[in-house]
């Protein structure tokens, strides 16, 4: 298993600033409560947020971000092995997200649905390595 740095909404009153430290996840379960909270957070907002991931302490790993919406999201690595969630929205659309108050174009055709994202993301938590669904 990994422990996660994540990049989200670290405080309730948070600035952004740099040096905002990062959320740590070391189980599935934190990993599942962070989701949750997402999904909490930006219940009936019109664009979903995303996060940011990577390996504590081990930057070659490079990093990940998850779409967080109701009821889809994606997985995007910009890891050594590039990856990406596969769904059946259109490849010529794009959807918008949320990180940390700045607009993100994401490919229509990466979002899935939550109850295959989540399984996803606990692969990578439990073993550091792309999900083998995505390879």
């Amino acid at each position: 298993m990994v422990t996660l740095e994540v990049w989200y909404n670290q405080e309730p009153d948070n600035d952004y600033a740099e040096g905002d430290p990062a959320i740590i996840i070391n189980t599935p379960e934190e990993l599942d409560a962070l989701i949750t909270q997402v999904q909490s957070d930006t219940k009936g907002l019109l664009v979903p947020s995303m996060i940011n991931c990577a390996i504590a302490g081990d930057p070659k790993q490079g990093v990940f971000d998850m779409g967080i919406g109701q009821e889809k999201g994606f997985l995007m690595f910009m890891t050594p092995r590039a990856a990406q969630t596969q769904g059946d929205g259109p490849v010529d659309e794009y959807v918008v997200y949320d990180y940390m108050g700045h607009v993100r174009e994401i490919p229509a055709s990466c979002e899935i649905p939550m109850e295959k994202l989540r399984p996803l993301a606990r692969k990578y938590l439990l073993g550091g390595n792309l999900p083998e669904e995505l390879v």
